[in-house]
């Protein structure tokens, strides 16, 4: 037995479960990144085809609810958490907030240096991103993990706070307690604006999760014998969904605005500070969302150019809000009123922009 090799253990992955789609814009058949409310899991160079086919057998083709576990009781290896930077395939900078590791990739060599996080121009650019990594177990599906790749502040921030919940439940342990993870619906502003954004949610459940797995988990071939704790898989390859290679990522969020005749009276919304993983954006459709009520308009000035934007914060029937984008003054008139036979497009500003719509008995061009 080799000291150091044959005494260690390491967890494969399975695959990925993404968080959203990839879609073809009608207007320039470019990809954009779509929201679902539900998890996502295909064959690629990530997830095998038959991970894929017992996944969608299992849990069929929209899921918005997994059976989990861990398998250690350390978070830091389980859900590693990183400022990361990425040139194509590869990692070139990866930082905790106050320093960083940094790659040249002409030469391999890699060297320390402070990580500015916020005021770091790359972080500005949206080049480098808060990365959360969270791998566990599907009960139904032993062999390895799955790893989910988010950026969004608060998906990291209820999953931290239900795995230290529930380590308090249970004496500082999570590893194999049985779990559920799920896909919430939140009100957020984004920027100041509103915004429905799906939140993971990590919980335990009250009752035990009916197990119908082929074998036992994975979790199995770790007895109390072992002397070293196995080892996650590498999580450091690129998130393929929040660094898309072929979407643009030079492109800025939307910049800073100067409010002009700001609305009183907006909704109550949870602030935050982050946009959502770039699964943001949804189809063009036509009337997508049935009638529209707009609530309020609020006209904001973008500082550099003193380009004029109207952003509509509208709530359709069931009462969720939906917030849509003009550069027409003629949707100024439009608070109190209600659209139907609207057509939307996807933008590259995590905003929908109201393209044409109708009022009432007239039809007008937005």
């Amino acid at each position: 037995m080799i000291k150091g090799l044959s005494d260690r253990i390491k967890i494969a992955r399975l695959g990925k479960i993404h968080l959203g789609e990839k879609k073809k814009s009608q207007k320039s058949d470019n990809l954009y990144p779509s929201a679902t409310d539900y998890f996502v899991v295909h064959a690629d160079t990530n997830t095998p085809k038959e991970i894929a086919d017992k996944f969608h057998k299992i849990y069929g083709d929209r899921p918005k609810e997994l059976n989990i576990s861990f398998p250690l009781d350390d978070p830091e290896k389980f859900f590693p958490q990183w400022l990361k930077r990425y040139a194509g395939n590869n990692l070139v900078c990866k930082g905790d907030g106050e320093k960083a590791i940094e790659t040249d990739l002409k030469t391999g060599e890699r060297k320390e240096i402070q990580c500015l996080y916020k005021n770091c121009p790359y972080y500005q650019k949206k080049q480098c991103r808060e990365i959360g990594n969270l791998q566990f177990y599907v009960t139904e599906i032993p062999g390895g993990v799955f790893q989910i790749d988010t950026s969004s502040y608060n998906s990291i921030l209820e999953v931290n706070t239900a795995i230290k919940l529930i380590k308090n439940e249970n004496n500082g342990h999570i590893a194999n307690i049985p779990l559920k993870l799920t896909l919430r619906p939140a009100q957020v502003t984004v920027n100041g604006y509103p915004k429905t954004i799906y939140v993971l949610n990590l919980y335990k459940p009250l009752q035990k999760v009916d197990m119908k797995s082929e074998k036992k988990p994975v979790k199995e071939f770790v007895t109390e014998k072992d002397s070293v704790e196995p080892e996650m898989p590498d999580s450091d390859d690129v998130p393929e969904d929040l660094f898309p290679f072929d979407i643009d990522n030079e492109s800025e969020d939307l910049p800073d605005f100067e409010p002009i005749d700001e609305p009183e009276n907006l909704p109550d919304f949870e602030p935050v500070d982050d946009i959502e993983d770039p699964f943001t954006e949804v189809t063009t459709d036509t009337a997508k969302y049935g009638q529209l009520k707009v609530m309020t308009i609020k006209t904001l000035k973008k500082s550099d150019t003193n380009e004029t934007f109207h952003f509509l914060a509208c709530a359709d029937t069931k009462g969720e809000k939906h917030t849509l984008m003009s550069d027409d003054e003629a949707v100024k008139q439009l608070e109190g009123k209600t659209l139907v036979e609207y057509q939307l497009e996807p933008t590259d500003k995590h905003f929908e922009k109201l393209v044409s719509y109708k009022v009432l008995e007239n039809v007008q061009e937005a």
